[in-house]
């Protein structure tokens, strides 16, 4: 009996440290994966239905993040859209992220989506690494319903968290409310900014005007705005005459959600990868 313990006890001791090593590796291989996944960004969706049409998971090749998704520049993307967003407030708007609506409503702003992403970030402790802000369609669609929309922000003050979005009804003021809550809560969080597209409900100028108020917010607060409205074939023009890009004259169809979605993407590969020449 003694004589065949010795070598049990070598396969044992073989085996053990066999399955040691190959647990080891597992752990390693594991280990690479991860840091692998996280050199890809946590991209962050907020906006209106012209982002909320690809989905919360991104399947629909409808939507422009569709092809965000497909094009493996990620490793997560989060949707906080809502159809029928808008950025300006209301007198009667209210901190109310469980608010779901895909309509207009005095809740459906993009600060509470803002909120939402903020407690989520709280609760699950993953922050996004890029924020992509998209809306103004409705804005411009449905100014009448924004009573101040066009007005001057008055407030010089930063905003924060408690701030009352009921004091804040102009669309300057609205995104100014958003960039410094996220600021606040995403100091090294680059945000872009996206205008919305041409469409036939409303003229072409009237989306400038809102894209313009965009872009100087933006700018002032130091981020970024890249205008489809101007830098797409997608028109007022062509939509209202014979829908092409779009499958009702506001969203867009697969052809549109590609002119977009690339657009889209081409600006954040740029961003990720800033040209050598630059150095």
């Amino acid at each position: 009996m003694f004589i065949h313990c010795i070598p049990i006890k070598c396969y044992l001791s073989r085996i053990l440290s066999a399955v040691f090593l190959i647990l080891l590796g597992i752990f390693n291989a594991s280990a690479e994966s991860t840091a692998y996944i996280k050199k890809l960004p946590r991209i962050a969706l907020l906006g209106d239905s012209m982002t909320w049409i690809g989905g919360d998971s991104c399947q629909n090749p409808t939507g422009w993040s569709y092809i965000l998704k497909e094009s493996g520049i990620a490793g997560n993307i989060d949707v906080y859209a809502r159809s029928g967003a808008t950025w300006t407030n209301t007198e009667r708007t209210h901190r109310n992220p469980s608010h779901y609506s895909e309509i207009l409503h005095d809740d459906n702003v993009v600060y509470n989506q803002a909120i939402r992403l903020i407690e989520k970030a709280d609760t699950c402790l993953v922050n996004p690494d890029i924020i992509i802000l998209f809306a103004g369609a409705n804005d411009a669609w449905f100014a009448s319903k924004r009573p101040g929309i066009y007005e001057k922000n008055n407030s010089v003050e930063k905003y924060t968290v408690s701030s009352d979005p009921s004091s804040v009804t102009t669309l300057e003021g609205s995104i100014q409310l958003v960039c410094d809550i996220l600021q606040l809560k995403f100091p090294d969080v680059p945000l872009v900014f996206v205008t919305p597209l041409q469409m036939s409900k409303t003229d072409s100028e009237t989306i400038f005007r809102v894209s313009d108020i965009i872009e100087k917010t933006a700018s002032l607060k130091g981020y970024p705005t890249i205008r489809p409205d101007r830098e797409t074939e997608i028109s007022h023009a062509q939509e209202a005459k014979s829908p092409k890009y779009t499958y009702d004259g506001v969203h867009t169809n697969k052809e549109g959600a590609k002119i977009l979605g690339n657009y889209i993407l081409n600006y954040l590969l740029s961003y990720q990868n800033p040209s050598k020449t630059d150095n």
